[in-house]
């Protein structure tokens, strides 16, 4: 049964490229999980949390998004905790990778396994979130586009790098050989490229090594209005609830 719930929201403030929002609730979503919230629109707003507590959650909000302009101390209907997560299954080398826009749901996991390394794909230097941000126990791999800081993106591209530039593949497919888990937080249609990369660098992936969060709408969160649909090897899935994060594999 979906659990309906009134959160609390306790603030907003911006962190660029995000603004971060604070809901006090009873029962917080789990890393790769969500709640829809009700924040006033014709449809509720699927909210991931970037971080997690005993208290609530807080989730990672692009600039002008509803939430941003609640009132401190406003009540809000919430539906959730909804969706499957990741599951890290006892990992100790865990690796996160993300382009920036899609970072916070990954956020939860910095702590979660003894040694993390993460890689962060942005289209420029401006729009990396400052590398203090992370507990500094974190490897973190910074990708650029357009190459103006880190490694030479995009992830999948084998092209020959420019002068003085280097491309990220060779280091993404050696975090790869190094993880025991592997979650992604990238555009959908990027997922078969990287699955083949993972195919590559492990020959024959544990099932679930390689986890995918899957971002389409998902209005109503019980694969009732069908908009979730999403095609696997296996058939069509809904994204709201046998995802949104599935293995990438599968993809």
């Amino acid at each position: 049964m979906v659990k309906q719930q009134d959160a609390v929201f306790r603030q907003a403030y911006p962190a660029p490229p995000y603004w971060v929002v604070r809901f006090d609730v009873a029962h917080p979503p789990d890393p790769g999980t969500f709640v829809l919230a009700d924040l006033g629109g014709p449809l509720r707003e699927v909210l991931f949390p970037a971080t997690i507590d005993a208290d609530g959650f807080t989730a990672m909000l692009p600039p002008r998004h509803p939430a941003t302009r609640l009132l401190p101390g406003t009540m809000v209907n919430i539906l959730g905790p909804l969706g499957q997560g990741f599951r890290l299954n006892g990992a100790t080398r865990l690796l996160l990778v993300a382009e920036v826009v899609s970072l916070p749901p990954l956020l939860p996991l910095l702590e979660a396994a003894p040694s993390v390394a993460l890689v962060i794909e942005s289209p420029t230097r401006a729009q990396l979130p400052p590398p203090d941000r992370f507990p500094p126990t974190v490897e973190l791999t910074l990708v650029t586009r357009d190459g103006s800081a880190g490694y030479l993106g995009p992830l999948e591209s084998q092209d020959p790098a420019p002068a003085n530039l280097e491309r990220v593949m060779p280091r993404l497919v050696e975090l790869i050989a190094w993880a025991e888990c592997a979650c992604f937080a990238c555009s959908n249609d990027r997922y078969p490229a990287l699955a083949a990369i993972v195919r590559a660098a492990r020959i024959q992936p544990a099932p679930a090594f390689a986890q995918a969060l899957v971002r389409v709408p998902m209005p109503c969160g019980v694969g009732a209005c069908e908009v979730c649909r999403t095609n696997t090897r296996t058939g069509e899935k809904h994204a709201c609830t046998d995802g949104p994060v599935f293995d990438m594999m599968s993809l």
